[in-house]
């Protein structure tokens, strides 16, 4: 009988470890050996850049649209602790990023003569010192950058005047150049991607806010010149890393969270709606204070996007560019009858694009949310209006004066995204920006039939402010090659 009770436990006991050999078992998750960025580096870069500049000490002022090529190298060491990298970066630029802004003025007003000013602003050197911080996860390193940059530079202005005198015409040509080197403080998102070896490839986008500084121009006239300047570069590039880049089983970078993998570059489609309010300077000097343009605009905007992610744990960090047409306008009309005269002045704003360069940080929420914030810088290109028009005795006098401009701000916003099937997600995601405040070179042609109809003149808007909302809708196709929902353990 005891016999059978323990061939019975044993049979038992045989019959549990098979089953339990069935079972499903917890397993620690395998975690692959991290990319280790930390090391030294040099490389080579190319691009292209341009901002406005500003002469705001010739009168009417200058302002117009530099822009050109770039190239150069650079060198940068990086520490990577976990899955955050820290580095400092220098690098240097051949540049040729050029402008030239012409003031035309003649005409029946002018006695029949005229005056064109020719002013020329280039950069022929760009030097940046800066640090590096971001998320490197699998073979993508996302990163901010910050610092000091350096621009040789050079300006040139030219000045005819022909006037009839006598009969006769006499024409008169000064001339005055000057060369300097600023300093301003730049801001930078970008992105780096490791290939085989010791090899990386990487694109980024730089802002370089230089500011008002003072030149000292010599020549046929002397003095002080005032510019006011801001530079935009996107760089693309290669990096060669010594000792290599390669995996660390020692290294430990945090790894994704189950669910969406959001790491990766992405494009996307987008479209929605932009409002705010831009304030005008008088531009002729006859609107009273109490009465100054500030009006409203409004309209559809819709674009393109492209950027890259890197995620650690629930924590996704990125770098996005975005481009955008627009229908945003409006106008201002004030109006004033005083006996027999009558004047108006029109003043009207277009937004025909928008550009925006940001760093995005949010958190995973679930297998398929991403919530975020994000900051950077937002480019447009503008066309403004100032018309006046004025009655009196029966006679009638225009001026419509034209002119376009680039205009920089600051831009903040939040959203959330959504991955609604492989590789797809759709968003949505509100945008504040301000735009700091910009001058203006209006021109145009008098008409009509009172004094210096005919004419060619010139008028400057001193400082254009501008505020906008946006809230934009898109969908994004994301190149990763990660399952939508990672397995869980």
């Amino acid at each position: 009988m005891k016999k059978i009770v323990l061939a019975a436990s044993v049979l038992a006991a045989s019959t549990a470890i098979a089953s339990a050999a069935d079972l499903p078992v917890k397993a620690k998750p395998i975690v692959a050996a991290g990319l280790d960025w930390s090391g030294v580096y040099i490389g080579a870069h190319a691009g292209y850049g341009g901002g406005m500049m500003d002469w705001t000490s010739i009168q009417p002022g200058a302002d117009f649209v530099a822009r050109g090529a770039l190239a150069g190298g650079q060198v940068g060491i990086n520490k990577q602790l976990g899955s955050v990298v820290f580095g400092l970066e220098l690098d240097g630029s051949w540049a040729d990023i050029k402008g030239t802004g012409v003031i035309g003025l003649g005409g029946p007003g002018f006695g029949g003569g005229s005056a064109e000013t020719r002013a020329t602003s280039g950069i022929d050197s760009l030097v940046t010192f800066a640090g590096r911080a971001g998320i490197a996860a699998d073979r993508w390193f996302v990163f901010a950058k910050g610092g000091l940059s350096a621009a040789h530079q050079k300006h040139d202005v030219r000045a005819t005047a022909t006037a009839v005198i006598g009969g006769a015409v006499v024409t008169q040509t000064v001339s005055a150049s000057g060369s300097e080197t600023r300093y301003a403080p730049m801001l930078g998102f970008g992105a780096e991607y490791a290939l085989a070896g010791p090899w990386s490839v990487l694109a980024e986008y730089n802002y370089h806010h230089f500011g008002s500084a003072t030149t000292r121009m010599t020549g046929t006239i002397a003095g002080n010149n005032l510019v006011d300047e801001a530079i935009h570069v996107v760089k693309l590039g290669v990096n060669y890393r010594f000792g290599g880049l390669a995996p660390d089983p020692s290294f430990a970078p945090v790894p994704a969270a189950a669910g969406t993998n959001w790491t990766g570059a992405y494009v996307g489609a987008q479209g929605g709606y932009g409002w705010g309010q831009t304030q005008w300077p008088d531009a002729f000097g006859t609107v009273p204070a109490s009465s100054r343009p500030g009006f409203d605009h409004s309209g559809w905007l819709a674009g393109g996007t492209i950027g890259v992610n890197a995620q650690s744990g629930r924590f996704v960090f990125g770098a996005e560019g975005e481009i955008l047409a627009t229908g945003i306008k409006d106008s201002f009309t004030w109006s004033q009858v005083i006996g027999p005269t009558s004047l108006s002045v029109t003043y009207a704003s277009k937004i025909d694009w928008l550009a925006l360069a940001t760093a995005r940080a949010g958190f995973v929420v679930g297998d398929k949310w991403m919530v975020y914030g994000k900051g950077g810088i937002a480019i447009a290109e503008q066309q403004h209006t100032a018309a006046m028009a004025q009655h009196f005795a029966a006679i009638s006098t225009a001026i419509n004066h034209t002119g376009s401009a680039v205009h920089t701000g600051a831009v903040v916003g939040a959203g959330a995204e959504y991955a609604f099937a492989p590789n797809w997600s759709v968003k949505a995601e509100y945008n504040y920006i301000r735009m700091f405040a910009q001058q203006v070179q209006l021109s145009g042609i008098a008409t009509g039939g009172g004094f210096g109809a005919g004419s060619q003149v010139a008028e400057t808007a001193s400082k254009i402010n501008q505020d906008l909302h946006l809230v934009k809708f898109g969908v994004n196709y994301h190149f990763n090659s990660q399952p939508l929902v990672a397995a869980r353990y």
